[in-house]
């Protein structure tokens, strides 16, 4: 009977001495020893969430564990970021590099500053230092001597990942100025290099590795991606010879080269250098319109059957002109 009455704002005793207060829309006990806390709908609401959070928690835990009970925690994908190999453990060692040695018949070089050499310099030259490939290559260096127009770069290289990897782009990095104008060198005509499959225009703002096509005139560059048409992997211990041509029409670069291999732990980019030094290339040097080297040098001298001799360019530069 007394509790047909009940409002519900009413307040009623239980029987442990629990006080219930309630109503449609907010319901709580409280002891009378006034311990107990109000819980409202807000509250209830979170500690349901966290419970539920806490049930998912677990299971997802539960069920990440292996059959004996260990846990077998994510792995995240391997990174496709290009990174540095390790020095210790690259996956392609590189064995050896040449070049850039000139594609021209020529063998054509050049030197930053005018060379003024005497017959009997020149006659030394041309018997004791071109014939003796150190001393040239001494020669050549202690110069400054670039290779000009189109050059060749020959690296080995050999696989030495424990598995097959792919080298999918090869990148340049490169610093370029005015051509070199100071000596120009050309020796008696051997016939020009045909090997070369790979090439970079260092004129370019950006330089691809494009492939080259053999045609009945030689080796003709497509414009077209070399790795988008060809495949370059290497085995285990694989040996493979690499040619990279150069060409540059308007500046002297220093360049270095980046091969980017694809391998098992990731994408790992590997330099290639000149035993520590950039490569070089110089365009030839600014001349009239029509006009070839050595027009626009300081200095110059060209090698026939006889031997080598001093060349003139301001007339090579005025026959440009007469054209």
């Amino acid at each position: 009977m007394g509790g047909a009455g009940r409002t519900p704002g009413s307040a009623h005793a239980s029987g442990d001495g629990v006080v219930a207060v309630g109503s449609a829309t907010n319901f709580f006990y409280h002891r009378t020893d006034r311990s107990g806390r109000a819980v409202g709908p807000l509250t209830a609401v979170l500690c349901l969430l966290l419970a539920a959070g806490a049930a998912v928690g677990g299971t997802l835990w539960w069920q990440s564990r292996d059959a004996d009970g260990a846990v077998d925690r994510a792995r995240p994908p391997a990174d496709t970021r290009p990174r540095p190999a390790p020095s210790g453990s690259p996956p392609v060692l590189v064995a050896s590099v040449t070049g850039p040695v000139s594609d021209l018949p020529g063998r054509d070089f050049a030197l930053p500053d005018a060379l003024r050499m005497s017959e009997a310099e020149l006659a030394r030259f041309g018997s004791e230092i071109v014939p003796d490939s150190a001393a040239f290559a001494s020669w050549y260096d202690r110069h400054g001597a670039v290779v000009t127009e189109s050059g060749t770069i020959t690296v080995a290289l050999r696989g030495n990942a424990a598995e097959e990897v792919q080298v999918t782009d090869i990148n340049v990095h490169k610093k370029c100025g005015p051509p070199l104008d100071g000596t120009h060198f050309e020796g008696h005509s051997q016939g020009g290099g045909d090997t070369v499959a790979i090439g970079f225009d260092l004129d370019a703002a950006d330089p691809y590795p494009q492939l080259r096509a053999r045609t009945g005139a030689g080796l003709k560059w497509t414009e077209r991606n070399y790795f988008d048409e060809q495949t370059l992997t290497l085995q285990p211990g694989e040996r493979e010879t690499l040619s990279v041509g150069v060409i540059s029409a308007r500046h002297r670069c220093s360049f270095t080269l980046e091969l980017v291999v694809a391998t098992r732990d990731g994408v790992l980019t590997q330099q290639i250098d000149r035993q520590g030094k950039p490569f070089e290339l110089t365009a030839a040097a600014p001349a009239a319109q029509g006009s070839r080297p050595p027009a626009g040098y300081r200095a110059a001298y060209a090698q026939d059957r006889d031997g080598w001799h001093p060349a003139d360019p301001a007339a090579a530069a005025a026959k440009g002109a007469d054209r």
